[in-house]
């Protein structure tokens, strides 16, 4: 019985805790692949902190299933993606460094490259402090 009373006091006051200071919401900007096929995505968005372009590759995603390349809060309305799959490519008009043999970040991506320029679509994310892009 003592057990009992110890384990539902020791729950209610972290219960009474975490009530208290709840964890804050995340988020993201996530990226999902509902395509039927493969698809390694990479990514591109200006950096203020650096002033520089950053590219970054390759999330691999199944039919299916989502992945957050970047976490937290958005900090640019406009981010980049470059997908390449089984049987198709989604591309757009901005051209951005990539290395299309392994992971990647590189940095000034969009003038330095000593790898190959890929053609990245661009996304406008609005004000959204969370953001979700569905590969079709």
């Amino acid at each position: 019985m003592r057990k009992f009373l110890y384990g539902t006091l020791g729950a209610a006051a972290l219960f009474l805790v975490t009530a208290a200071h709840p964890a804050p919401a995340l988020a993201d900007f996530k990226i999902c692949n509902s395509s039927g096929e493969k698809v390694s995505v990479a990514l591109a968005y200006h950096d203020a902190d650096s002033g520089n372009w950053i590219s970054r590759g390759w999330w691999n995603l199944a039919d299916g299933e989502c992945k957050t390349p970047l976490g937290g809060n958005l900090k640019n309305k406009y981010y980049y993606l470059y997908g390449d799959g089984d049987q198709h490519v989604w591309k757009g008009s901005n051209s951005f460094c990539v290395d299309n043999n392994e992971a990647f970040t590189l940095n000034e991506a969009d003038t330095t490259c000593n790898y190959d320029f890929e053609n990245f679509f661009e996304i406008d994310t609005g004000d959204a402090s969370e953001y979700t892009y569905t590969f079709q």
